[in-house]
């Protein structure tokens, strides 16, 4: 490799430890006009120096690599915060993470406000299930470390109440149950924060099916179960949407209960 060249690769990696570099990360360690780095990137890319993961997003290539071995990256969760941004991780890899399932899944769920084309994508070799959502519900303070790069995840409160919202982030209402019931005996577990993130979810579908999977698994809660009752809107909801059968109807809840609790577990 020039010197020059190896150069650009050294800036580059700097600026991003975890080694995914956009075009305006880019722009701004060169100190030049987008056309001319999109072309060097471009350059470095086609020898084999660089890895195009999307439009305007590189993998950086270790310099002891051979030019143009496949490599993965190493952490899907960078991937993910690059490529699909803004975003944060949620749904079952935020439960996965939190201990609150022993369940694996093979992709990783990204909530994100991007605008995205395919909601299952294949990057790196590594699979993604994305979920979108309108800007104001991917702005999350909560991170962990991956690696030396801080990732966006859901606590375990957000992810309990996006699972409630939207239950196939949970990968079905099923699953989501079991997430709750480990919740319930986790030390960690905070009843008064989930409450927050309910209110702060203002969802008329969240409230239904809290109140209604909180009295059946944490009947002593009984502040979490009045406030879920106060808050209940108007029209009834499935229990599990992806269930064609209605099943009974709650009217305390207004909720469609379509699935056996007793048999989820």
């Amino acid at each position: 490799m020039p010197a020059a060249d190896r150069l650009v690769i050294a800036k580059l990696a700097r600026k991003k430890p975890a080694g995914i570099i956009s075009l305006s990360d880019a722009e701004e360690v060169l100190q030049e006009d987008r056309r001319s780095v999109a072309a060097r990137l471009g350059s470095l890319a086609r020898r084999g120096w660089l890895r195009r993961i999307k439009r305007g997003i590189y993998l950086i290539l270790p310099l002891e690599v051979e030019p143009g071995t496949l490599t993965t990256a190493g952490d899907p969760w960078i991937v993910a915060q690059e490529v699909f941004k803004p975003s944060y991780i949620g749904g079952w890899s935020a439960a996965e993470y939190w201990e609150l399932t022993e369940q694996i899944f093979r992709s990783t769920l990204v909530i994100t406000a991007a605008p995205i084309r395919e909601k299952e994508q294949e990057l790196l070799g590594q699979e993604f299930e994305l979920f979108r959502v309108p800007k104001a519900r991917v702005q999350i303070t909560s991170t962990v470390w991956r690696d030396s790069t801080k990732v966006k995840v859901s606590s375990r409160e957000r992810t309990l109440i996006d699972c409630l919202r939207n239950p196939e982030l949970a990968g079905g209402i099923s699953h989501l149950i079991l997430m709750m019931k480990e919740y319930g005996r986790k030390p960690e577990r905070n009843f008064e924060t989930l409450l927050e993130e309910a209110l702060s979810a203002n969802s008329g579908a969240v409230w239904k099916r809290l109140g209604y999977l909180s009295e059946s698994l944490w009947p002593e809660q009984r502040k979490l179960i009045t406030s879920s009752l106060r808050k209940i809107t108007k029209g009834n909801i499935k229990l599990d949407p992806s269930v064609k059968s209605r099943g009974y109807l709650t009217k305390k809840w207004g909720l469609w209960a379509n699935i056996n609790l007793k048999t989820s577990d």
